[in-house]
């Protein structure tokens, strides 16, 4: 074999290195980061997942306004609020909130709903109040057991006006606290629905 042969057959290997290198070494950075470096990419989420994602089954519930709400009605992504005693004012600055999201959501505002659960009638004040939200489904007067869905750890379901969320499915699978950005809950919901097929 003369020397030039030898110089192609060389450069041809080196090339063949090179593009099996480009193929594996991003598997093996990756491996590397993952079980020698543990390293884990924080979440993008604004929320707080809930992990595992808690099935919910509930049982036929009636609105405020005589609605009965069967398994259609879950087939949207919901934002729950457990109103705190006649819904403080927390709990309105979260329901004024929500509004405002759905109607940022532009195509998608039909994607997303959102339910308001009280343990008590409400006052005059707040109907008043709820006349400026005619898409909010309002329950009232429900009992411990439909609360007691969404006891989650060191959380005591109504004690706060935390939003949990629920997807198409029917599963509690996200929380975010009383006190929260709105901006980052929009930014949570745009990518939800982008991504996801259902709802």
């Amino acid at each position: 074999m003369s020397e030039q042969q030898e110089k192609s057959l060389l450069v041809h290997r080196v090339k063949f290195l090179a593009l099996i290198s480009i193929f594996i070494l991003p598997f093996i950075a990756a491996w590397l980061a993952l079980y020698v470096f543990d390293y884990r990419p924080g979440s993008k989420n604004y929320g707080e997942l809930v992990q595992p994602v808690r099935p919910l089954e509930f049982p036929l519930l009636t609105t405020s306004d005589n609605r009965q709400l069967d398994s259609e009605f879950w087939n949207k992504w919901t934002f729950v609020i457990l109103a705190d005693g006649d819904c403080s004012k927390l709990c309105r600055d979260n329901l004024y909130y929500l509004r405002q999201m759905r109607v940022a959501l532009g195509r998608d505002v039909n994607r997303v709903q959102n339910l308001l659960i009280m343990q008590q009638s409400a006052s005059s004040d707040l109907q008043t109040f709820l006349a400026d939200y005619p898409d909010l489904t309002v329950i009232e007067q429900a009992d411990q057991s439909l609360l007691e869905k969404f006891r989650l750890p060191n959380r005591e379901p109504g004690a706060a006006s935390i939003l949990y969320l629920v997807d198409p499915r029917g599963n509690l699978m996200m929380t975010y606290p009383a006190v929260n950005d709105p901006s980052s809950i929009l930014s949570d919901m745009r990518r939800l629905l982008k991504v996801s097929q259902i709802g």
